[in-house]
């Protein structure tokens, strides 16, 4: 493997193609990036390297502001228009396309959750509602999600197929 994280804000970089080796350290604050690459050989091997990156980088987070959250932030990335929901397509092996918003964020516990509404099964505009719905209630089941959306918005659900 050419790169590895070492270090909060450093990469080791063993690119053996391009004679490449040593530590690059990154941090960004307030939407601008800093980063510095550590040579092994100028600054005497992977040990010198790597802690003249960790001590640059403590160095950059101690003068430089507050990392600020983006959480629930739209970003320049975000093309639905709301923070964690998004269009995802899959594709089935007869080449079949199909579509549908999916709605994901993190818990307070740190995992993962996710959610989607096909637009074949809700139809586009109810699977946008339903993938905001689920986002600003977090709620990854889909039988509860319905249920709650249909008592707050009086919402039909779909018939279920026999």
């Amino acid at each position: 493997m050419p790169t590895k994280a070492i270090a909060t804000g450093v990469t080791r970089f063993d690119i053996h193609e391009r004679n490449t080796h040593g530590c690059l350290m990154r941090i960004c604050r307030q939407g601008k990036k800093y980063q510095e690459f550590f040579s092994d050989s100028v600054y005497g091997g992977k040990t010198k390297s790597k802690l003249a990156a960790i001590a640059r980088y403590t160095e950059l987070n101690e003068s430089l502001p507050a990392a600020g959250s983006t959480k629930d932030q739209l970003t320049e990335r975000n093309q639905s228009g709301r923070v964690g929901v998004y269009v995802a397509v899959s594709e089935d092996a007869a080449g079949n396309q199909y579509s549908a918003f999916c709605a994901g964020w993190t818990a307070a516990d740190g995992k993962r959750h996710k959610i989607n509404f096909s637009f074949r099964k809700y139809g586009e505009k109810k699977a946008w509602e339903l993938a905001c719905f689920a986002r600003e209630k977090q709620i990854s089941n889909r039988e509860e999600v319905i249920s709650i959306f249909q008592r707050e918005k009086s919402f039909k659900a779909p018939r279920k197929k026999k």
